[in-house]
Parts: structure tokens; sequence; C-alpha cells
């Protein structure tokens, strides 16, 4: 008997059918290794572009005075009794003395006894609220919120209320504990409010304003001047300083000093350092190979990186124009001067404390170096934003290369898979007529057999066959 195919779909042919797909398949499968080499790539440069990224944004935010300068607040034993907030692009620099002789305070007011704040035994009314600028409010109350719950929660559900509400339990009176209290949102004259009287009717029990307290304007003493505030908290006292009274301690004096933090300067040099030193090693560590690396997927010996590297290690090098000592010449500073150069390995260091004592002593000069319009960071930006311009920049045009590199891949990939699809679908047609020629020679060779029993014709044929 000759060689017998399997039906459609399985056995030889479906073998020789897969083998010859495989085969075609094989450029696809190198384009697709080609594609993994290049996103690798990519990833490793958006590794590179971030910390690239991240030493432009540190340099933008130590450019200028306004920017390179810290400032701080300090208060001493005043602590307690007062906090400050500073606006460092504003505040100026200096000491003032400071006596909080007297808080401001808020409009109040405390209602009569209950003894269950959820009984509903007010009746309906309003509260009447008479404003420092002559206008009034009125609260109205429902029989549903005829407790002292109910109109705390009526008042405090009021998204332009004046005042604020609140139940409280005063043991003094132990059968009728709770208590309405209603206070202004604000301190100070300005924002005074009034409680007459509570108009109220059908109620169970009586309601009505048992004490009132009203507002006043806060008292300190600056350098021996007395100064009212409108509020304990006044968000620009000074130019760029706000102050927060906490507690009034009359004939206690304090000062307050508002002066250059040089710690926190200091940092921001630290992480100017840190960010060029990232840039540094990330490219020299491109370059670092041996006999193992795969140089396919990294930056190894790329002339736009390296071109980079040189240009920081050359600026490193060189001098910055500063007047130093509140001198009226220029002198050449170089950032070894003020403790930031190079060890042994190649990367930077950083003299905090030779940097931080240097600002102490001549802050204006200092920062100059750094900060100023022909300092480091100024000069460093403009090398930066060199290499990072939109288009043509070293940073843009190496990116674009590497995602032209992938999208011409997919596109191949893409041609390559319709015409594997157009193939593999020709051949399976190819294949399937094939299959049923031999099957119907197969039925005729059984036929044969069959009736000539295994004579000469059937021999032919078998030998036709494979047989």
């Amino acid at each position: 008997m000759g060689l017998r195919f399997d039906p459609m779909g399985g056995g030889q042919l479906k073998q020789a059918l897969s083998a010859i797909i495989e085969a075609e398949k094989q450029p696809i499968n190198a384009l697709n290794k080609r594609k993994e080499t290049e996103q690798t790539k990519l990833k490793l440069f958006s590794e590179f572009k971030g910390k690239f990224g991240g030493l432009q944004a540190t340099v933008d935010g130590v450019i200028g005075q306004k920017k390179f300068r810290e400032i701080k607040a300090e208060l001493g034993d005043g602590e307690k009794l007062m906090s400050v907030t500073v606006d460092k692009d504003k505040a100026n620099i200096g000491s003032w003395e400071f006596e909080i002789k007297e808080m401001a305070g808020r409009s109040s007011m405390i209602s009569n006894n209950f003894s269950d704040p959820n009984k509903k035994v007010l009746g309906i009314g309003y509260i009447n609220l008479e404003l420092a600028n002559g206008e009034s409010k009125d609260v109205y109350v429902t029989a549903d919120d005829a407790s002292l719950y109910g109109v705390a929660q009526k008042i405090n559900a009021e998204t332009d209320g004046v005042v604020k509400a609140s139940v409280l339990k005063d043991s003094t009176n132990p059968e009728k504990p709770f208590r309405l209290v209603l206070t202004s949102k604000k301190d100070g004259l300005e924002n005074e409010v009034k409680f007459p009287q509570l108009y109220f009717v059908d109620g169970n029990e009586e309601f009505y304003v048992d004490e009132t307290k009203g507002s006043k304007n806060g008292l300190v003493s600056v350098d021996g001047f007395e100064v009212e505030l409108q509020s304990n908290e006044v968000g620009d006292f000074f130019q760029g300083v706000g102050v927060q009274l906490k507690q009034a301690k009359p004939g206690e004096k304090f000062t307050m000093n508002i002066k250059a933090d040089y710690a926190k300067i200091t940092d921001k040099v630290k992480k100017l350092v840190e960010g060029v030193n990232g840039v540094l090693d990330w490219v020299n560590k491109q370059n670092q190979v041996d006999e193992k690396s795969d140089t396919r997927s990294s930056f190894a010996g790329n002339t736009s990186l390296q071109n980079i590297e040189f240009r920081l290690r050359n600026l490193m090098h060189e001098g910055f124009p500063a007047h130093l000592d509140n001198e009226n010449n220029f002198h050449i500073v170089h950032m070894s001067d003020v403790g930031i150069e190079f060890d042994k390995k190649g990367a930077l260091t950083f003299k905090e404390d030779r940097f931080q004592k240097m600002m102490e002593t001549d802050y204006d000069g200092i920062a100059e170096v750094v900060s100023g319009e022909k300092g480091f960071a100024s000069q460093l930006k403009t090398v930066l934003d060199g290499f990072n311009q939109p288009q043509y920049g070293v940073i843009s045009s190496s990116e674009n290369a590497i995602q032209s590199r992938i999208k011409q891949i997919d596109q191949s990939i893409e041609r390559k898979q319709m015409n594997l699809e157009k193939k593999s679908q020709a051949l399976t047609e190819q294949f399937s007529r094939l299959q049923g020629a031999l099957s119907g020679m197969q039925k005729q060779q059984q036929y044969l057999s069959a009736t000539m029993g295994g004579g000469g014709g059937g021999n032919s044929l078998s030998q036709l066959l494979g047989g």
C-alpha cells in the first residue's frame, strides 16, 4: 500500500504546511528582536532624559537672586505666642521687637439651659443677626428644627452663614446642662455680629439669649508702637510676612528675626551637584563595557552623549565673575573655590560646611557666583537648553531617531505579516487541492485492488502513489 495522507489539518500535510509557514516567519522574528533591542534602548534613554530633565528643573530653581535665596523667621521664646509665614520673594531681612497685648475676639452668645438637646421644645421662629456693616440676617427655624441640635444643624448648613453653632454641656446646672452657643466665624470689630434676641412662638420651653460677648481687635506692640489687628491672622502684616497670633502676653517681649536660611540654600546647591553627578554617572556607565556587554541595546561610544559629558565637565572648570566682599571690581571664581570639585573617580564632591560658611561671610558674592546673570547656574542652563532644543537638540533628535527606527520596524513587520497571511492562505488552498487529488487517487486504488484482486493495475497505481 502507498503513503496515506491524513485528513485536512493534520498529519504530514499539517507538518509540511507548518514548516513552510515557520520558515516564512523567520524574517518577522528577526525584526521583532530588532524592535526589542530598540525598545530597550528607548527605555534606557528615557532614564537618561529623566535625569537630564531633573537637572534642568533644579537649575531653573536657583537662577536669579529671588529663586536662589531662602529666608526664614526666628521667634525665639515668641514661638508659643505667634507663628509667622514668609514669602521669600517679597519679605525683607531684618528684626523687630514684638509684644502681644491683646488677642482679637469674636462675637458670641450663649442661650439658656435645656435638659435634652434632642427634644423639639423651642417652637417656631427665627434668629436675627445684625452685622457690623448695617445689614441683618435671619435664620428661620421650623417645627422640625425646634431642638438645640436642630437649630445648630440649621445654622451650620447655611453656606453663606456668618456664625457657627454648637451645643455644649454645662455641668453648673446638672438638671439642664445643655446650651446653644453661636460664634462669629471671623475675628475683629469689622466682623462683629450682634444678637438682639430670639423670636420664637408656640414653644414648650422658653428660649432666650442668656449672655453675649462682643468682637474686638487685637493689640500688638511693634518696636514700641501699638498696632491694632482686625484679626488674629494677618496675611501681609509686613511685606511678604504674615503673622498668626496664638496667645496674648502683656509685658513679655520677643524678637522676630527674618534672615537668610543658609542651610536651605546649601541644600539646593547640593541637589544641583547631585543632578550633575546623575547625568555624568549615567553616561559613564554606558561606556563601561567588556566582552559580555550587549552594545546594541546601550549607548556605548555615543558621540552625542560624550559631547554632553565633555561640556558639563568643562563647565565645572570654568571661572565665573562676581563681586566679592562688596568690592566694585569683578573677581573670577571657580566652583572649586566654593567647595565644588571633582574627586579622583571623576565625580563631583560638595563641601557643604565650607559653602555655607562662605555664604554667611559674603552672601551676595557667593549668590552671584552661583545664580548671577553670568554665574554657574545660568551658564549651565545655557548648555542644557542647547542640548534639549525641541527639534534639533541632541536629546530630541536621539529620542526621535530611536522612535523612528521602531516605527519603521513596525511597518516592516506589518507588511511581512500581511504577505505571510496571503501566502499561508494560498499554500493552504494548494495543499487542500493536492490532498483532494491524492484522496481521489487513493479511492481509485482501493477500488481497483478490490475489483482486480491485487492485479497489475493495482500494482502500477501503488507504484504511482509510492507503494
